[in-house]
């Protein structure tokens, strides 16, 4: 992956707080901050360093941290989600975040995010974080510990390696965005013209809530010993050895609270369902349950939440929504366009996954003793 092996001869021991300083701009009145953008934890995407999305100063009303183009968001709560993102522009983000800054001269800008990347760094900042429900890391905690870092020289070899990956990462991501909304736009097209009468959600299907997990203590692997997924609202989030008896197969779960709220992921074997979301317990024989996914998702149940800092998504919600009810030959019709499409997409977002985890063996080569 290297041009040629990495030597760690000349590198350098240090103390986070002396390659990184802490930005800690508070906003108390997010409306006044004079920015237009807010970045929420739910803003990034894991192992990427690019924000793509991100809401209104006015969506939030607590305390924020104020940003400047090329900080580092970090995010502090539940690390095992490799939340790491540079931003290039001026806003401000959640408080369950970092903002930090590289310092000049210790350490290349464009190398500390690479390097908070990487399995070196995130296992360490798993290791020091505390509480149980929503581990979190502190500065203090985080500012003493010590790295072996390479010289400015090989820092910006590296960087030139890294910066591919991530290029080929972000056309990849650009594709599997492009075959989203072509995928939303054939569903929207196919429905729009049948002649049925839309239907309440709530007199088709019954939802159920499911059962907590501590979802830190799963493998992320699939193995004989926990075959079983784990489903949250941000999809699979590990395995376990046993599925929730009660949860149907296939399953349709939607993001319950948090970040993820209103998220709609369809499992289509045996699993277990977290109590970060819901799932539906039954629906009527008149609709297949692919067909009634899609109807799901293209509901955007995520600009329905309700509880302000902490979204939340209610079977109340969902239940009042309509949704056009066609013969299950029509169904059918709309499930196999609706399979070709997102059999490219998963070939797409397979190929992603490759190159991430190339990506992630060339950091641990980098970075690893």
């Amino acid at each position: 992956m290297l041009e040629r092996p990495i030597s760690r001869a000349g590198w350098t021991r240090v103390r986070f707080d002396q390659i990184a300083t802490q930005i800690n701009d508070r906003i108390d009145n997010p409306a006044e901050s004079g920015v237009e953008r807010y970045v929420g934890l739910e803003h990034l995407d894991p192992d990427s360093l690019r924000i793509r999305r991100w809401g209104e100063p006015t969506d939030v009303e607590s305390t924020k941290l104020r940003f400047q183009p090329g900080d580092i968001i970090f995010g502090k709560r539940r690390v095992y989600q490799r939340k790491v993102a540079v931003a290039d522009f001026e806003g401000i983000c959640s408080a369950h975040a970092m903002v930090l800054r590289a310092k000049s001269g210790a350490v290349l800008p464009e190398f500390l995010p690479f390097f908070m990347q990487s399995d070196l760094f995130m296992e360490r900042a798993l290791g020091i974080s505390v509480g149980s429900l929503s581990p979190t890391i502190n500065w203090k905690a985080l500012a003493a510990e010590e790295f072996l870092l390479p010289p400015i020289q090989e820092q910006a070899r590296l960087v030139e390696s890294l910066s591919a990956f991530r290029a080929l990462q972000e056309k990849l991501n650009e594709a599997i965005q492009t075959s989203l909304v072509l995928r939303e736009a054939a569903f929207t097209s196919a429905i729009s013209w049948t002649a049925v009468d839309r239907e309440e959600i709530g007199k088709l299907a019954r939802f159920s809530s499911g059962k907590l997990i501590r979802v830190s203590d799963l493998p992320k692997s699939r193995s004989e010993s926990s075959p079983f997924p784990v489903v949250g609202g941000n999809g699979i989030a590990g395995y376990s050895e046993q599925p929730l008896e009660e949860v149907p197969s296939p399953c349709i779960a939607i993001g319950r609270v948090g970040e993820y709220c209103g998220a709609v992921h369809f499992i289509n074997e045996r699993c277990w369902v977290t109590d970060n979301a819901l799932y539906v317990k039954s629906h009527t024989d008149r609709l297949q349950s692919r067909y009634f996914e899609l109807c799901l998702q293209n509901l955007h149940l995520n600009q329905y939440a309700t509880g302000g800092a902490q979204p939340l998504m209610t079977q109340s919600i969902i239940n009042r929504f309509k949704i056009p009810v066609p013969t299950l030959e029509k169904q059918g019709e709309i499930i196999s366009a609706d399979l070709e499409i997102t059999a490219n997409l998963d070939a797409v977002i397979q190929r992603l996954g490759s190159i991430r985890n190339l990506g992630r063996k060339l950091l641990s080569q980098c970075f690893e003793p």
